[in-house]
């Protein structure tokens, strides 16, 4: 049954690439192809940035004195604060949450190495 649909879908795909017979008018003479349409213009002006900056929601910045500390004399959270504590190399959730603050923590030394949103 696999093989049948995956024939078939490989034959609808090749169909689509065929090249067209064209068409021909009740006096058995070929017809015009139709026009290409023109496309449009791009809009003129500055170019958007490919990727926003990210801003800085979970307070990152101001928290980086906290590198090179231990672990234990980390502060803690303020209330509402989202905060993540792992240790490099630990496997963390890839969700993108951009008020939460990232602290990495060096597993050997338990010092803080990296704080980061997300």
């Amino acid at each position: 049954m696999r093989l049948i649909l995956m024939s078939l879908a490989a034959t609808a795909v090749l169909a689509a690439c065929t090249e067209q017979e064209p068409s021909t008018t009740p006096t058995g003479e070929a017809a015009a192809p139709a026009p290409a349409e023109p496309r449009p213009a791009p809009p003129a002006g500055p170019e958007a940035p490919a990727t926003p900056v990210p801003a800085d929601e979970c307070g990152a910045a101001e928290r980086q004195d906290c590198i090179g500390r231990a672990r234990s004399d980390r502060p803690p959270a303020p209330t509402g604060a989202v905060w993540r504590v792992y240790e490099t190399g630990q496997p963390v959730t890839q969700d993108l949450r951009p008020n939460r603050l990232n602290i990495e923590i060096d597993p050997d030394s338990q010092t803080v190495v990296r704080l980061s949103c997300g």
